[in-house]
């Protein structure tokens, strides 16, 4: 859905910058992820990255479909799941890193409902819990206001329309690996959410 180079170029000069990348989501998720066979992950930085103390490293992720709302005008949302990204260094690169995608949610709900955090702990302490859904704000469905939902983060954490009126907007069924939400007051209607690492 993304290249690396997207969000982390690499450093001008002829130095630095990330040259590599892998994508982690859950057993549901799409084909291009690198490793979508499992509910978490462990990985060491220096076996499995070849990264030494000290080393940057970057990160990109998304929560799994995020919420149903309670609305005005008897409707409700469906938001995208909230987004972090940035560096972070790598002090003991022998520590394992616990990378676990979140999930997206699965039943209707006209209260208040929402997927669950990516997360990396160990050697890190990262969660879309501290991110934004900004990018994936929900369209408001109402008898007299239709708006555009948010398009999320390069395909991660796109809203969608909501529930209004007795009627249903559902797009289909979620792409589960980014984090996006489908329909609001629907059954299975967050996509997982995904953990990038560029190192």
């Amino acid at each position: 859905m993304s290249d690396f180079s997207d969000f982390f170029p690499a450093a001008g000069g002829g130095g630095g910058g990330f040259t590599k990348s892998n994508s982690y989501s859950t057993a549901r998720a799409l084909d291009m992820f690198d490793y979508n066979n499992a509910a978490s992950y462990t990985v060491n930085p220096a076996s499995d990255l070849g990264l030494e103390d000290g080393a940057s490293i970057g990160y990109f992720m998304v929560n799994g479909g995020n919420k149903t709302a309670a609305g005005g005008g008897g409707g409700t949302y469906a938001e995208g799941g909230k987004i972090i990204m940035g560096t972070a260094i790598i002090s003991n690169a022998s520590t394992n890193l616990v990378l676990t995608p979140g999930v997206g949610i699965l039943t209707a709900d006209n209260g208040y409902s929402q997927g669950t955090a990516s997360t990396i702990s160990g050697g890190l302490t990262l969660t879309t819990a501290d991110g934004s859904s900004r990018s994936g704000t929900p369209g408001y469905s109402t008898s007299s206001a239709y708006l555009t939902p948010g398009i999320g983060v390069n395909g991660y954490g796109q809203g969608s329309m909501g529930y209004s009126q007795g009627n249903v907007t559902k797009t289909g069924a979620p792409i589960h690996g980014t984090g996006g939400s489908v329909g609001a007051y629907a059954a299975n209607s967050g996509s997982d959410g995904a953990i990038i690492l560029y190192y």
